[in-house]
């Protein structure tokens, strides 16, 4: 079985089109504004910088599995999408 095959036997997208986690920015404030916690505090206790954490928040970037879960425990939410939202994107390349 070629691989992409193996990948949709799986449940994975093919190539052509994937799937992104962003973070639910309005989750995120509202969660921040309830802990009166700032962004800055956030970025320590989850051990990124605040620069790298501005870009999840502006959808730069997209927070790798072990950011997000840091970010649910040290905000406290469970259920991944209190915070997080998938993305579907083709690429256009």
């Amino acid at each position: 079985m070629r691989s992409r095959d193996a990948n949709e036997a799986k449940g994975r997208p093919r190539r052509g089109g994937r799937t992104v986690v962003r973070l639910d920015t309005a989750a995120l404030w509202k969660r921040l504004a309830v802990l009166n916690r700032s962004q800055n505090w956030l970025a320590r206790e989850v051990g990124i910088s605040p620069g790298y954490l501005s870009m999840l928040v502006n959808e730069g970037r997209a927070p790798s599995g072990r950011i997000r879960r840091r970010m649910q425990k040290t905000l406290g939410m469970e259920n991944f999408h209190d915070l997080f939202r998938l993305e579907d994107r083709d690429d256009q390349h």
